[in-house]
């Protein structure tokens, strides 16, 4: 999701949102059914694609929501950029 993956005005917890980590903390994009979010993650979880899994459907969608305000974008703007890559990836190109 190459603009959903823009991470330059996300803002960098205090934490890594999957171990609680504090050194070498930067932000990374988690692409769900509901859509794309941000989350902060320290080096070994981001190699490790530690990605941290919100606690239900409704938090998913309150990150999601966050993420495109970081965006500025709204959440049916976000949807048809997913649909639009999925689309290019389906056919190939």
């Amino acid at each position: 999701m190459s603009g959903l993956d823009d991470t330059s005005r996300c803002p960098v917890a205090a934490a890594c949102a999957t171990c609680g980590g504090t050194s070498k903390l930067a932000v990374a994009t988690i692409d769900t059914p509901v859509g794309v979010y941000c989350a902060t993650l320290c080096g070994r979880c981001a190699q490790a694609e530690g990605m941290v899994r919100p606690p239900s459907w409704g938090a998913a969608i309150d990150l999601v929501t966050a993420h495109c305000g970081h965006l500025g974008i709204d959440v049916d703007q976000m949807a048809e950029l997913m649909d639009a890559e999925r689309a290019t990836d389906a056919d190939g190109w």
